[in-house]
């Protein structure tokens, strides 16, 4: 089982191949009661083997992640996904992550071009910081490099963007990609090289979305959270969990119902 939780949907960019900017979910940060909940409630008893601190927005943004990810590994040894643009990655936040039992990926997704197609200045002032972070990293915490071929960002200017990080042969830096193809997350980004979905990843069930007031939701790419079956605060457990057993048993009978899916799953037979 895999968690993924929005610790915060502020976000410190408006990428271009990224829809956090039209959305219209009120932007805040998850409180410590909401967090305790899922802890304790959900997190706790189903013991994921990785939880991602992420969904929409940069997880550095908030106060206190540092603090969540201590209370996750006081109770449960687990893999943390760490997804961020790095622009607010420091070597003292890196270096004290070695306290901790757990594994952690540190995921940083390079967004070079703004909506309006403007370069991200901010990444050549970051680099630095980014490398002091590597090479200050502790035994338990991985690297991965990522960015997006985008109609402003060429494959072939990547691929050299690529080669020049692992030239560097930085120990902790695990791997460097380059991502071909475009999530058009239900179709809010429009690139030319943007691909549907014929199939959910998610029908196994074996991945828990929750958004930052609590709501357990059903996909990653459902921004607006239309699909939300209970909220941790105020719905009881054994409902909500019903209603996602339900709803992922629907799509394994190929049953696609949702108007978020219907967006999503534009290859598929559609009811």
């Amino acid at each position: 089982m895999n968690f993924q939780i929005e610790f915060t949907n502020h976000c410190n960019l408006r990428c271009i191949e990224c829809p956090h900017r039209m959305m219209q979910r009120p932007r805040q940060n998850m409180t410590p009661r909401v967090f305790k909940t899922i802890l304790e409630d959900y997190i706790v008893p189903f013991e994921p083997g990785t939880v991602i601190c992420h969904k929409d927005g940069e997880p550095l943004l908030h106060p206190n992640l540092y603090y969540f990810i201590g209370e996750i590994d006081d109770k449960i040894k687990t893999k943390l996904d760490i997804y961020t643009n790095g622009l607010l990655l420091e070597p003292d936040f890196v270096k004290k992550l070695g306290v901790f039992r757990s594994k952690f990926w540190i995921l940083v997704s390079f967004h070079f071009f703004d909506d309006e197609g403007r370069f991200v200045k901010k990444y050549e002032e970051a680099e630095k910081n980014i490398i002091a972070c590597i090479q200050n990293a502790p035994a338990n915490v991985d690297f991965i490099f990522a960015s997006h071929v985008t109609d402003y960002a060429e494959k072939q200017t990547l691929e050299m963007w690529k080669r020049m990080w692992e030239e560097r042969e930085l120990p902790r830096l695990t791997a460097v990609h380059v991502n071909e193809a475009i999530n058009p997350w239900l179709g809010l980004i429009k690139q030319k090289n943007a691909i549907v979905f014929h199939d959910c990843p998610y029908t196994d069930g074996e991945h828990m979305f929750f958004g930052v007031t609590g709501n357990l939701i059903a996909c990653c790419m459902d921004l607006e959270e239309g699909i939300v079956f209970g909220n941790v605060m105020v719905d009881d457990k054994d409902e909500i969990l019903n209603k996602r057993s339900e709803f992922y048993q629907s799509l394994r009978d190929g049953e696609v119902k949702r108007g978020v899916c219907k967006k999503c799953l534009g290859g598929r037979n559609l009811l």
